[in-house]
């Protein structure tokens, strides 16, 4: 009757989903009536109605032959609708689709919902088209479940894309998309060149050759020094300097850095060429550590330089600075090597405590013990040993010495007819007169 009089919708929010639960064919006949009357509704009443009490399948197909029809007022919501089946159907892969077709930024939401990376990484353009910062962090979160070159292929054809994701790539890890850093040097002079020398400083992955060309072919000479310098032409840096950027004062902390003599002779040459260069090389020179009086002495007597009397009391003043400088850091280094001189000395002669705790380092015995009266060593390092164990283990060790040397001495001859009765006599001898050195050394040890 409802169906008849085309009041299905007016019945709609009455209808019974739990208890009593209906017919399927009920609610299908619901729903394929707002699909072609109200799509909002029908929208609504997916998100409320369980999923299970109507036939999926029907409904999506009804929704998709609706949308062949190519109706313009209502498909945004019948989309949506079919983005929200695919999505209760467990079609993801579909409704990302139906979603990037919308340029809906709920896609990301259900990505990260739904852990749904995998199916929106073949999508790149697409989301980039959408919103570039919320694809470009959506990828770096998923770092590890793609690989760099699936996102380059993808977004070749749309370089600015590149250039935004190979550069937030690059940010977050230098070496990840390192195979694509020659690409990337391209990249930043098309779209954003004030940032393509902070790229060349940082990255060791590109060719340096190629860099070179294309900066020349734009003109980018602070980046033609960075290279030049690279690959160590260095005299060809400093003529960029000094020719295209005109800039004295990175023209001396280029020479400086370089710590290349002959750089200097080549600064100084072009310099008394231009009489503007020249002055403000002059105005410079007495914060660096520069040659000034080579400098001042090649200028020729009849060349006039703007407010050069001021400019050669400015190098005497900064030189006298640098001099005092240098001066105040000689005197206190000199303070501190007196103190830690002191202090060397007041360790070496200060004296030892010996306690009752005290051992000897030689017979392992308290020092102090009333058995062992006759005197104490005491050294520096903190050992201490009774004077009678000492000299004995001083006595043995001269023994040990003397036996080893006599044993080396005769090792020549004992294969030969030289080792007689009378080497063999000498050996004995000496091992007599050390044994009773040791005897009489300490007698109190002995017993």
């Amino acid at each position: 009757f409802f169906a008849e009089k085309k009041q299905l919708d007016t019945i709609a929010p009455f209808i019974p989903v739990k208890t009593p639960k209906l017919s399927p064919k009920i609610y299908d006949l619901v729903l394929n009536h707002l699909i072609h009357t109200d799509p909002k509704a029908l929208l609504k009443y997916l998100h409320v109605w369980p999923v299970g009490i109507y036939s999926m399948n029907n409904i999506i197909s009804a929704v998709i032959d609706r949308l062949n029809q190519k109706l313009t007022v209502h498909s945004p919501d019948l989309m949506r609708a079919l983005g929200s089946l695919y999505m209760m159907g467990k079609h993801f892969e579909k409704a990302v689709q139906v979603y990037l077709q919308l340029r809906s930024t709920e896609v990301f939401d259900h990505v990260r919902k739904l852990d749904l990376f995998n199916f929106v990484k073949g999508y790149v353009v697409q989301m980039m088209q959408l919103n570039q910062e919320k694809t470009v962090d959506l990828f770096m979160e998923n770092i590890h479940r793609f690989t760099v070159r699936e996102v380059v292929d993808q977004l070749e054809e749309c370089p600015e894309y590149l250039h935004v994701f190979l550069h937030n790539l690059f940010k977050r890890n230098p070496h990840i998309g390192a195979d694509f850093h020659n690409r990337q040097v391209e990249l930043y002079a098309e779209f954003e060149p004030a940032l393509l020398l902070n790229f060349l400083q940082k990255s060791n992955f590109y060719e340096l050759e190629e860099a070179l060309k294309l900066c020349q072919k734009r003109k980018m000479y602070k980046e033609m020094v960075f290279i030049m310098r690279r690959m160590g032409s260095t005299a060809d840096a400093l003529m960029i300097i000094i020719h295209r950027l005109q800039d004295v004062k990175q023209a001396i902390e280029f020479v400086e850095n370089s710590n290349d003599e002959e750089l200097w002779e080549v600064l100084i040459k072009h310099s008394l060429e231009s009489k503007l260069f020249l002055s403000d090389l002059l105005g410079h020179v007495g914060n660096h550590y520069v040659d000034s009086l080579k400098l001042v002495t090649q200028i020729p007597e009849q060349k006039e330089i703007p407010k050069l009397k001021d400019k050669i009391l400015n190098i005497f003043t900064d030189k006298m600075l640098q001099i005092s400088v240098q001066e105040g850091c000689l005197a206190i280094l000199e303070n501190d090597c007196t103190s830690l001189n002191d202090q060397v000395v007041e360790l070496n002669t200060k004296g030892t405590n010996v306690t009752n705790h005290s051992v000897c380092f030689v017979c392992d015995r308290y020092v102090l013990s009333q058995q062992r009266p006759h005197g104490l060593h005491v050294f520096g390092d903190g050992r201490v040993a009774h004077k009678e164990c000492y000299e004995k283990h001083q006595a043995e060790r001269k023994y040990l010495e003397a036996e080893k040397e006599l044993e080396g001495e005769g090792g020549v001859d004992e294969g030969s007819n030289g080792g007689d009765d009378q080497q063999r006599g000498v050996r004995s001898s000496v091992r007599r007169r050390i044994g009773q050195q040791i005897r009489t050394a300490s007698p109190a040890a002995m017993r």
